[in-house]
């Protein structure tokens, strides 16, 4: 028992060492009053063209109701989109700096220009600390929240990307609109 005990701590010791020390939060990104009567929490790849549709309609959504609506935001990158997870992860550094959903956007508007060096050059138009942006990205400081997050997803069995959840309760995307006047109704 002695020695499991002073193993575990030499092992937290060392993670917590290579980590830089300071734990991720792994929370999601959020839009909108904490206090709003509806939570939507979206799964999003930033490669999924369904995505680029859609994200931005439920944003808007909550942006222009704050009080109605708070949106969490998770990353659920597929497997077979090459830049998905490294556009996660570079969406994340940009938090760090104030320009989370500002990225973002880019990312969907562009997803045929994706590549690495495009990533880094996204950065570059938001104005962002270049190196601050680099050695988050280049460090993979986020990994462990994308990877947090792809749990949660399979743990809730997603049928894809984007899925979305109402109060806790899967929803399909039926427009804008009908989004909108269910989202009322509630």
């Amino acid at each position: 028992m002695k020695k499991f005990t002073i193993l575990t701590v030499l092992s937290a010791f060392f993670l917590t060492a290579c980590g830089g020390g300071v734990p991720v939060d792994k929370s999601p990104q959020s839009l909108g009053q904490s206090s709003a009567k509806v939570l939507i929490e979206e799964f999003s790849d930033p490669e999924c063209p369904a995505c680029a549709t859609i994200s931005p309609q439920v944003e808007k959504f909550v942006m222009d109701n704050p009080t109605l609506a708070r949106l969490d935001y998770y990353h659920y990158p597929l497997s077979y989109h090459e830049y998905a997870f490294i556009a996660s992860e570079a969406s994340e550094c940009a938090a760090d700096q104030g320009k989370f959903w500002e990225y973002l956007g880019i990312v969907f508007e562009n997803q045929s220009s994706l590549s690495e060096d495009y990533l880094y050059s996204i950065a570059d138009s938001l104005e962002l600390d270049r190196v601050a942006f680099d050695a988050c990205l280049d460090g993979h400081k986020y990994k462990s929240k994308i990877l947090s997050h792809m749990s949660e997803g399979s743990r809730r069995r997603l049928p894809g990307t984007p899925t979305l959840f109402v109060n806790g309760e899967m929803v399909k995307w039926g427009g804008a609109e009908a989004f909108k006047a269910y989202l009322e109704s509630l």
